[in-house]
């Protein structure tokens, strides 16, 4: 041992431990939580009355997924935050809380960890739902509807809510150093952990997710091949049938055609972009939760090969060496800047939404802009008004307008009478020619 304290009588290991950077990090997990309930449910609930709106909900399932995960996200970081504020004013505050008590705890140990779970394969859905989308474009409208991608989540979360049941056994009151109770596990589980919470729904993500950039990288190039073949054979055609088909009639079926095909080309485009999008925002979900729950598996793991509580649990104060409290130390900072990250995913997607989904980034700006007009903190521009045509009512303009429409009509005319005056004769020497053949008959 680096250092030991030869009489036992004025060692006292909470003064060795109890230093201020402890107390710091002692505080900062039981109140973190306040700081975050409030832009939890406010942000999340911002992306559920977004998603709701037409303009993103119709256009595809991956948004069923995401409301999932703002609901559960409000009802996870809500759950976290009643734990810790009563424990911690049970033992800091020394207070008796009359909802500390077993019934009470295994309720909202069940409720809080499904809740968790259900964050997590909530993503896990979303993955599954883009990669058949980007596997088979044409298919998913068939395979994957709204109405089935609801039925899947209610049905997971049930399935998880089930798995979580078994927290009923492992969680109780608890009795802390100065005999005040909280709400805590007797065990941990940790086959429970790893199947709902952590380590295998990340890594379905992770695997899913690299399966998409790959299916997307390899369409990319493919498409681009495609479209540049496309190109050159639709430029032969064209030249060769500009050639064959000069006539009026023929210009006109082929503009209608052009006309059908650009329609059909812009809602595609339409479906394309938001696909992108939601592809991107779904992207972005991920990446912040691997990140930030790597931390998270790793400490998880080593709290399971080497646990720090037992340095300090059961030893008396000149066995404990100042290695084994430093130790313990470093141990408990990294277990609360862990508990920091893995809650921070409950309240970042909004940002992360609004950065890599422009649809959705709009949509909150309108949004923000109208109730900013209705609240009369901003005038509203005044709008030039629109006839049912489309065309500008603005009196300044009217002159200027009329008279390019009338310079236009002239100009049609003048254009026109020529090959007007030119198709009649065509057609009188035509009818001409008939009649004289059918007298000399």
């Amino acid at each position: 041992m680096n250092s030991t304290l030869n009489n036992s009588s004025i060692c006292s290991l909470q003064l060795r431990v109890y230093t201020s950077d402890y107390l710091f990090f002692k505080l900062l997990s039981g109140t973190y939580l306040r700081l975050f309930i409030g832009p939890g449910i406010l942000l999340n609930t911002l992306c559920l009355f977004i998603l709701s709106r037409s303009k993103l909900l119709n256009k595809s399932t991956t948004v069923i997924f995401l409301r999932f995960l703002a609901i559960f996200d409000i009802l996870a970081i809500t759950f976290k935050y009643i734990r810790a504020e009563l424990n911690y004013q049970s033992i800091n505050k020394k207070k008796d809380i009359f909802l500390i008590t077993p019934a009470f705890c295994k309720i909202l140990y069940v409720c809080m960890n499904a809740c968790m779970s259900i964050t997590m394969w909530a993503i896990v859905l979303m993955s599954l739902d883009r990669a058949v989308a980007v596997s088979y474009p044409l298919k998913v409208g068939t395979w994957i509807t709204r109405k089935r991608a609801f039925y899947i989540c209610c049905f997971t979360s049930f399935i998880l809510l089930l798995a979580n049941l078994n927290f009923i056994t492992l969680s109780n009151v608890q009795r802390a150093y100065n005999n005040q109770g909280y709400c805590g596990l007797m065990e941990d589980s940790l086959i429970i952990d790893i199947l709902t919470a952590s380590i295998l729904p990340i890594t379905l993500i992770t695997a899913i997710n690299i399966v998409i950039v790959v299916i997307l990288y390899r369409v990319s190039h493919t498409s681009f091949n495609w479209h540049k073949n496309e190109h050159k054979i639709d430029s032969q055609h064209s030249s060769r049938h500009s050639i064959k088909k000069g006539s009026l009639s023929g210009r006109y079926h082929s503009q209608s055609s052009q006309n059908s095909s650009v329609g059909t080309d812009t809602s595609q485009a339409i479906k394309q972009r938001t696909s992108a999008q939601v592809t991107r925002m779904l992207f972005a979900v991920t990446l912040s939760l691997i990140i930030l729950n790597i931390p998270n598996t790793i400490i998880f793991l080593h709290t399971r090969i080497k646990n720090p509580r037992n340095l300090l649990h059961g030893r008396p104060c000149i066995d404990v060496s100042d290695n084994d409290i430093k130790s313990y130390k470093i141990n408990f900072y990294s277990s609360v800047i862990q508990d920091i990250l893995s809650d921070l995913p409950h309240i970042i997607n909004f940002f992360l939404y609004c950065l890599s989904g422009r649809k959705f980034r709009n949509i909150f700006l309108n949004e923000v802009h109208r109730c900013f007009i209705q609240s009369h903190l901003i005038k509203q521009k005044t709008q030039i008004p629109l006839t049912q045509n489309g065309s500008l009512t603005n009196p300044e303009l009217s002159n200027r307008i009329g008279s390019n429409s009338n310079q236009r009509q002239i100009l049609f005319r003048s254009i026109s009478l020529p090959s007007q005056k030119k198709t009649s004769v065509v057609f009188n020497t035509l009818t001409n020619k008939l009649t004289f053949n059918g007298e000399k008959s």
